[in-house]
């Protein structure tokens, strides 16, 4: 008699805790610019209203037969679409502050920074989706001194706990729900202070880059806290500029290490039963020996595209933590769905055997891929997966 099927939850749980459950999970990094296109939502409503980002990503793991799906806090922005395509958020008092970058990353383009306050709360609980490229948001020490720390209690007062409750009752025991922690590191002071003027603090202003990125790690912490507060047990941090194209191993040790190791030390003190996984893109072979030290549980998403394989992961980490990912992005829109499966076959052969890995894309699903292509990578932990 065949043993029942896990839940999502307990498949994922088990198996970031370095466990074998009863298959492999499968969970492909997505955006909500995926999520909308493969649902048919509005992209432009999912900019517009909190509720509907949140939605869209639960109806996305739904319609690809995912394990898990990552969820994001927007701000309601007023966005409004113009003749020429462009689309221009509006302040309250109905002034164009800036431009949303719908082809990317969604972010509000400030035409100045006057629009944001780092002080405020509501700003910096949803910091992530506004920047400014023609002059950094902070410029000094006392700059980063004034960044607010939002609170749990900020994050429901704002209400993010209450429109997550309604998407966790949606997703039920269908689908897994993981809470982002944000960046805790360099990518949050990128956002601040511009890519070229992040990189040149590491070396010619390290106060002002220490002074910020301790403000991204205690940001990061509280926002754990929140996510645990309502029930999550699954969290991800990440730094995409972490990454040993931009970073030389020295650098990463110097600034990058020590932080990750204060989140997942403080994280786990707050919730010994929650699993936190890190996301780092591009090459990060030399920094996997760092990285099983800082306590994070499981490791993604194995950039192939960065020169990485699970194979080759799985040989450093042995079992001292669990990894994500593997399958190049580009198969998702350049693929067939046997070309998916096979790929995938090959990436569970490389981390698998002892449990502990968890099937998945090597970064973002880029925004056309195919529905079959998602779908056969599902179905490819079912194949080759199965314990």
């Amino acid at each position: 008699m065949n043993a029942k099927p896990m839940t999502p939850s307990e498949r994922v749980y088990i198996t970031m805790s370095g466990g074998k459950a009863d298959r492999v999970p499968v969970i492909p990094k997505m955006w909500v610019d995926t999520a909308a296109n493969l649902t048919g939502a509005s992209l432009l409503e999912v900019v517009r209203n909190p509720a509907a980002a949140l939605r869209v990503m639960i109806d996305a793991a739904l319609v690809c037969n995912t394990d898990a799906i990552r969820v994001w806090h927007f701000p309601r922005r007023d966005a409004r679409a113009g003749s020429d395509g462009r689309v221009i958020e509006y302040n309250r008092d109905g002034r164009a502050i800036g431009e949303v970058d719908m082809t990317g990353g969604l972010q509000t383009h400030l035409y100045s920074p006057e629009h944001f306050d780092v002080s405020d709360p509501y700003t910096m609980v949803h910091h992530h989706f506004w920047t400014c490229v023609e002059k950094p948001l902070v410029g000094t020490v006392e700059d980063a001194a004034r960044i607010y720390v939002p609170r749990p209690a900020d994050y429901v007062r704002f209400g993010c706990a209450d429109r997550l409750r309604a998407q966790l009752a949606r997703a039920g025991d269908k689908v897994l729900v993981i809470g982002d922690c944000d960046c805790p590191t360099l990518s949050f002071h990128i956002s601040f202070r511009g890519m070229d003027n992040a990189l040149m603090d590491l070396i010619d202003n390290p106060e002002l880059a220490n002074a910020v990125m301790d403000k991204a790690t205690a940001i990061a912490i509280e926002r754990a806290k929140f996510n645990i507060d309502i029930g999550l047990r699954v969290l991800r941090f990440h730094d995409s500029a972490a990454t040993m194209t931009l970073l030389s191993p020295a650098t990463w040790r110097e600034y990058i290490k020590p932080r990750f190791t204060r989140f997942c030390t403080e994280v786990h003190a707050y919730c010994p039963d929650v699993r936190l996984f890190c996301h780092i893109c591009g090459n990060i072979m030399p920094a996997l020996n760092d990285l099983v030290e800082t306590g994070v549980d499981c490791i993604a998403p194995l950039d192939p595209l960065g020169g990485m394989t699970t194979k080759a992961a799985r040989e450093i980490v042995g079992g001292r933590a669990a990894l994500m990912g593997g399958v190049n992005t580009l198969s998702f829109i350049n693929s067939t769905p046997e070309q998916i499966v096979e790929e995938a076959r090959v990436c569970i052969d490389g981390a698998a055997a002892d449990g502990g890995y968890i099937l998945g894309s090597g970064c973002d699903v880029p925004r056309y891929a195919k529905l079959e292509n998602l779908l056969a990578l599902a179905g490819a932990a079912r194949k080759h997966g199965t314990y």
